[in-house]
């Protein structure tokens, strides 16, 4: 059960970066991206479940943070046009 749920968001994150690749605008490629790491994140996660590896979960923490903060990154540089101000 676990690893068909892996394999579907593996499905979805191919299809999420048809968007990355051709989206029309550059937040439409962050969202795309952001979700692939999401959807990753997710798959990471499973397969450590499944498998019993519990350091991967603390792995899979420290890459959801690190998304969390690129994207906050992105949104000051896309609202302000720099990053120190």
């Amino acid at each position: 059960m676990i690893i068909g749920l892996a394999v579907f968001f593996s499905v979805l994150s191919f299809i999420v970066s048809y968007r990355v690749v051709i989206g029309p605008t550059i937040t439409d490629r962050l969202i795309g991206a952001d979700t692939i790491g999401i959807f990753m994140s997710m798959v990471m996660l499973m397969i450590a479940l499944e498998y019993d590896m519990f350091l991967l979960v603390d792995i899979v923490l420290a890459y959801a943070v690190l998304l969390f903060i690129d994207m906050l990154i992105y949104a000051k540089y896309f609202e302000h046009g720099e990053l120190y101000r």
